[in-house]
């Protein structure tokens, strides 16, 4: 992958909706967000076009996205919001345009999808962070604060602050941080965008799933031998649906009982009010056997 720029106060992000419509003053607010932060924003204005339970056609949905990428103006791409339908678009992209105008791309959630086809077919730098619609809902600071650290730095992270987060297995692991939201990397097997597991660290979260829904999707890509290439795995924010009465951590182990890499669980990025941007494809550390350290040894931006 070809090192990009790292985005300076100043600089214009684009921003597509992919999928799902969203709601305009949650919108509006993110992007007064990303302006407090130092940045210009430009979109179109068919933005809030909605079809049924999208945000307007697949054709202007990758008209857009293709757009963005060819201007010359723009540094950065985030999107609306997720939900559902980029996975509709993708055999509408030029990959061949998008690789010659690579730039940083950055979304959760239904965008999983497309940010795996970007970044295994067409070399672009993508990172696993927040989108336009959660920036403005009274975001968290730690949200921006670290979106901010992400886009703005050259070379690697460094050591990110575990949080939250804790060992279920210990262990120490090395590999590029690939994954995103499980339905989403379950969904695209079989498919052009399904998720290269080789040589990596496994980033996974979730939202709104029944606590067996997710041992069968987990299941699944053990099943399929995805678990076999890789070195450990994080998890991110794992929220299950509203009255589950079964403990997400208590199936984890189970479906990884025979997993022999580190696994680390509530690693604060997904779906949750304060997230940690993780740049997708760097080379990422887990060293769990003494205290937790989590470190990305290179970057995707210069």
């Amino acid at each position: 992958m070809k090192k990009i720029r790292a985005l300076q106060k100043g600089d214009t992000i684009g921003i597509a909706a992919p999928a799902s419509p969203f709601d305009r003053n949650e919108f509006k607010k993110g992007v007064k967000t990303l302006e407090t932060m130092g940045f210009s924003v430009e979109y179109r204005e068919d933005i809030f076009d909605q079809t049924r339970y999208l945000a307007g056609s697949d054709k202007r949905r990758a008209d857009e996205l293709m757009e963005l990428f060819r201007g010359s103006k723009i540094k950065a791409i985030m999107f609306a919001r997720g939900g559902y339908g980029s996975q509709r678009i993708i055999p509408l992209l030029d990959p061949h345009t998008i690789r010659t105008h690579a730039k940083p791309v950055i979304g959760f959630s239904d965008v999983t999808a497309l940010l795996t086809f970007l970044r295994q077919e067409c070399d672009v730098p993508t990172f696993y962070g927040p989108v336009i619609s959660l920036l403005g809902k009274d975001c968290d600071p730690m949200t921006k604060e670290q979106l901010l650290i992400a886009l703005t730095t050259s070379g690697p992270l460094g050591e990110i602050p575990p949080n939250s987060a804790s060992v279920m297995k210990p262990g120490k692991a090395s590999g590029k941080l690939v994954g995103g939201c499980l339905s989403l990397i379950n969904s695209s097997m079989g498919t052009p965008y399904e998720l290269d597991t080789k040589d990596s660290v496994l980033f996974i979260e979730e939202v709104g799933e029944k606590v067996y829904v997710l041992d069968r999707m987990l299941t699944q890509l053990k099943n399929a031998g995805k678990f076999k290439g890789v070195k450990g795995i994080i998890f991110g924010s794992i929220v299950k649906q509203e009255g589950e009465p079964h403990d997400v951590h208590t199936m984890i182990s189970d479906v990884l009982s025979d997993y022999e890499g580190p696994v680390i669980v509530d690693y604060p990025a997904g779906h949750t009010k304060k997230f940690v941007t993780l740049p997708l494809g760097a080379e990422f550390l887990i060293d769990a056997t003494d205290t937790l350290t989590l470190k990305f040894k290179t970057g995707l931006l210069s």
